[in-house]
């Protein structure tokens, strides 16, 4: 095929000191792909340095509008917005077939450092996951707002999601809905939304979540606003602690003075003084020690104290963080 060829000019240089770099990246999907991988890694600097030259390299191939360019637009095409990963190797067996001696399949490196589409949990996903799920809530608004009632199939089809009842399923799953096979096919209004496990006694409806409160309040003030005054205007009570974490977790926010948010959308310049949320702290933590950290190691570093589980929550929400092993937890890379 000449797109692999295409793609193999550049995999077949890699050295084995390169792929011990880059295999971190290579691999992200996978949790226990790297028990072993600290003492052979490069220094944080050199191993930056070969990740992004081999970023260049293979852009550089696909920019070139050649076979593996239109290959990469047909895949980009059939994956958007979303679909299984094992779908898409079986249409193209192709991308199962390694690249880099002796098992870096294609599709790992033009996922990770092509930038063709994203791989996370199973899942391929068009121009990323944040955009997929996007679109997902927007099918679902609209679903309550349309002025004859639709079956949930229906409005995704006709949005563009190519997917199977059971694949459907377990996307909306993903996306934190409960639907069945049948409630599919049915006219409806609503989705059942996805509920933490509480005791009876303290269950209730859930609405939007905290996050999405602040955005709504952030984007309605058009300005940013102090933590203080978004807990102020919020309708239900929130504890301070585990809403400044959520918030410097999630990538729609961005930090722009101290305790005060913005929406990232606004692209302001980011608050960079002293502090910082605990995820903040223990990136910093990590990018320092050049290596993953365990949770324990993480909050044996930090300034201020926070409990175990807290902690836990803060790295866990975050999508700038990825848990490589049992509470252990290394800074996700791009590509």
């Amino acid at each position: 095929m000449e797109a692999l060829a295409e793609l193999r000019e550049v995999t077949k240089t890699v050295t084995y000191g390169e792929l011990t770099a880059l295999r971190r990246r290579l691999w992200a999907d996978e949790e226990d792909a790297y028990r072993w991988f600290g003492q052979y890694l490069p220094a944080p600097e050199q191993r930056g340095a070969i990740e992004a030259d081999f970023t260049d390299r293979v852009r550089a191939v696909l920019a070139r509008g050649g076979p593996l360019a239109q290959w990469a637009e047909q895949l980009r095409a059939e994956i958007a917005p979303v679909m299984p990963l094992a779908r898409l190797l079986e249409r193209h067996p192709q991308l199962d077939f390694p690249v880099i001696g002796p098992n870096v399949a294609a599709w790992r490196v033009l996922a990770r450092f092509g930038g063709v589409f994203e791989v996370d949990r199973g899942w391929a996903a068009v121009p990323d996951f944040l955009t997929a799920v996007a679109m997902t809530r927007v099918v679902v608004t609209a679903l309550s707002e349309a002025l004859r009632a639709e079956t949930p199939a229906e409005a995704f089809a006709d949005r563009g999601f190519t997917l199977s009842d059971e694949e459907l399923i377990a996307w909306l799953a993903r996306c934190g809905y409960r639907v069945s096979e049948r409630e599919l096919q049915q006219p409806r209004r609503a989705l059942h939304r996805m509920v933490e496990r509480v005791s009876a006694g303290r269950r209730t409806t859930h609405g939007p979540t905290a996050t999405d409160a602040v955005a709504r309040l952030l984007s309605q003030a058009g300005v940013p606003l102090h933590l203080d005054d978004l807990l102020r205007r919020m309708e239900r009570q929130y504890s301070r602690g585990p809403l400044y974490n959520r918030l410097n977790a999630d990538s729609r926010f961005v930090r722009v003075a101290p305790s005060t948010f913005a929406l990232e959308s606004w692209h302001l310049e980011p608050y960079t003084g002293p502090g910082g949320s605990s995820t903040e702290n223990a990136i910093r933590l990590i990018e320092r020690a050049g290596r993953p950290l365990h949770l324990d190691e993480i909050r044996a570093g930090l300034a201020r104290p926070i409990t175990r589980e807290g902690l836990r929550n803060a790295l866990n929400a975050t999508n700038r963080l990825v848990r490589v092993a049992p509470s252990t937890y290394d800074v996700r890379r791009s590509g």
